[in-house]
């Protein structure tokens, strides 16, 4: 809840004061605020396609997974277990670009990193979220993985 109130709040910020593609260096040749929007995906994927039906199958796509999510956390009981913050993250993120998607048709996106002329692609609060929770997650797998092998095998 608290990443989802803080992405929405940052995107309020960026709509109500940068227009759209202006940018605001915060730190000269390696940060800066910009406003854009982006009609893809993660890091702008498929982001050339303004047809209407992505923009449906996006929004089904990430409804779906967010059922998936919940329906998992919740057979799991993942509040008991070191994968609730992970999952709190992705929901949250999730929830504020498929709110994004439903009002705006496309994602506010306003975080730019660069060195030089190269780019990281824009991202936002949501985005954040998402990326982190999903490496704690892998992260908790591998160290499942590497207890599960170090356990002596029982005869």
């Amino acid at each position: 809840m608290a990443l989802f109130a803080l992405d929405q709040a940052t995107k309020y910020l960026v709509l109500s004061k940068i227009p759209i593609g202006t940018d605001t260096d915060v730190i000269p040749h390696f940060f800066r605020i910009v406003s854009v929007r982006n009609t893809g995906i993660v890091f702008g994927l498929f982001s050339q396609s303004q047809n209407e039906s992505h923009q449906g199958g996006f929004i089904l796509f990430t409804a779906l997974a967010l059922f998936a999510i919940l329906y998992y956390s919740h057979k799991k009981k993942v509040t008991e277990s070191r994968e609730f913050y992970p999952l709190a993250l992705i929901l949250g993120g999730a929830t504020g670009n498929l709110l994004d998607r439903i009002l705006h048709g496309r994602v506010i996106d306003f975080l730019d990193f660069y060195v030089g002329d190269y780019h990281w692609p824009a991202f936002n609060i949501a985005d954040s979220g998402i990326v982190i929770g999903v490496g704690l997650l892998l992260f908790l797998q591998w160290g499942e993985e590497r207890k599960q092998k170090r356990a002596p095998v029982e005869h």
